[in-house]
Parts: C-alpha cells; structure tokens; sequence
C-alpha cells in the first residue's frame, strides 16, 4: 500500500485525549492525516459530515486514497520539508489555513517523525489555527514508547545491525534525540539528507518543562492500552503566550534547545 496508513481506530484514542469533546459541531484538523482514519471513524459513528474534516499531509498518495473514499471532506497537501517522507518539501512552511479555523486538532504519530525544532514550528501553527476555545493534542515518543520501533526495525531488517531498545534505555537521553535509519543516534539533523528511518525520542518531563517555559499550559497524557505514544494536550483558551511572542521566540532561536 506504499505510504497508505492501514485501517487503524483512532476516535477512541482522540475522544479520549480531548476529554469527550462536542464532535458533531466541530471543524476538525488531523494532522498528517493521510487516508483519514479518524474521519472513517468518525462517519461510522455518524458525528460528523465529511466536510467538517480536514487532513493535512505531506503524502499525495494517502491523501488521494482518503478522497476516493471520502471525496466531500479536505484533503489538503502539506508542502513542508521532513526528512523520511518529503525531502523536496521547504522548511518552516506555515499551514494554509486563516488563525482559528478549528475546533479540534489530531496529529497521530506524526511530531515522533520530525524534529525537535519542525515541532515547535508546528506548535505555533497549531496554535493560530485553533480557535479560542478549541483543543490540540499530538503524540511523541519516550524512551519506553520506542521499543515498538526498534522491534519494528529489527523485524523489518533481518541479519542487518540495528540499534536496540536495551541501548537506548542505556542513554539517560535528557532532552531529546534522533534515532536515523539502522543505527545512527544523534543530537541534531544537520543535513537535508534524504533518509529511510527516523525516530524522535524525547524525555516526556524536559519537553513539558520545555512548554512551561514558553507559557504554554498543557497536559502530558499517557494513552490508554494499546498505544504506544505519549499525547501533549493543550486547551487554546489556557495559553498564556501569545502568537506573536512564540514566533518572535522561534526566529531568535538558532538551537531551541540550548535555550533551556
């Protein structure tokens, strides 16, 4: 199926997170959507239309499955940079949509696969695009969520030398770290290189404090059985910052992560 997602529930997992929200009115952005599992959640269960939906992705290919099945709701390409799934893409690509546009925000394994500073980037976006009483929440990856990909790879790359879960506990990562293709861990991505694998690892207590300090209120959600992820939750009505100053913080800061 190429870069289609498989069929995978995620309305429980989101309704969850979201702390039962009113889905039947709302406007709904799943970020890297792809196919649009949450919305084929969502019309089985009959709460929403299909144009109160919008995926955002940077994959044609699953978004154009995802509008042959459900052609009524939005299926919009994302034309930023990411290093596994479009090298052609451009950095700091903003989201094609006008400040407070929806009411609720889904982003499924998708800032675990970007990094650290495509993250905050996105946050800011996230944010503008939320309306004022709308909510946000996106998965990340800490070191004991990882085990699911480090088997992955292993099973994916038979009799090749593949970095192990055991190693990684080993680090005391403190901040965050990269796990590329086979074997490679690093701190940051220098290069525009295209590559196969790439896993963002993050210590759950330094990235909330991180969001503390940028005045960003939010909880860190551990997920009900079944997923691996951790889930960053934010109410937009509880953000302290504003748009303007978390830019202004972006583009003064050359490596976000000294700053704390």
């Amino acid at each position: 199926m190429g870069n289609i997602f498989p069929r995978q529930p995620r309305y429980d997992f989101f309704d969850m997170m979201h702390g039962r929200p009113d889905w039947s009115n709302a406007t709904i952005l799943d970020i890297g959507g792809n196919r649009g599992n949450l919305l084929e959640d969502l019309i089985d269960l009959q709460l929403i239309t299909p144009q109160q939906y919008t995926s955002l992705d940077v994959d044609q290919e699953g978004l154009d499955f995802g509008k042959m099945n459900n052609p009524d709701a939005n299926w919009i390409k994302h034309e930023a940079f990411n290093h596994a799934y479009n090298v052609e893409g451009t950095h700091e690509t903003s989201f094609p949509f006008e400040d407070e546009t929806f009411d609720i925000i889904c982003g499924y394994s998708i800032y675990s696969h970007t990094t650290f500073k495509q993250m905050i980037f996105d946050l800011i976006e996230l944010l503008r695009v939320c309306k004022p009483n709308g909510s946000i929440a996106f998965t990340v990856i800490d070191t004991p969520g990882v085990k699911y990909f480090t088997d992955k790879r292993a099973y994916d790359n038979t009799g090749k030398k593949t970095v192990t879960f055991e190693e990684i506990s080993q680090l005391k990562i403190s901040d965050y770290m990269y796990l590329v293709d086979h074997d490679l861990l690093v701190d940051e991505m220098y290069s525009d290189t295209s590559v196969d694998f790439l896993v963002t690892i993050y210590n759950i207590k330094w990235l909330s404090s991180y969001l503390n300090k940028l005045n960003i209120k939010h909880k860190m959600k551990f997920p009900p059985q079944h997923h691996v992820q951790r889930t960053v939750v934010i109410n937009k009505n509880e953000v302290d910052n504003t748009i303007e100053n978390l830019q202004n913080f972006y583009n003064d800061a050359d490596f976000l992560v000294d700053l704390i």
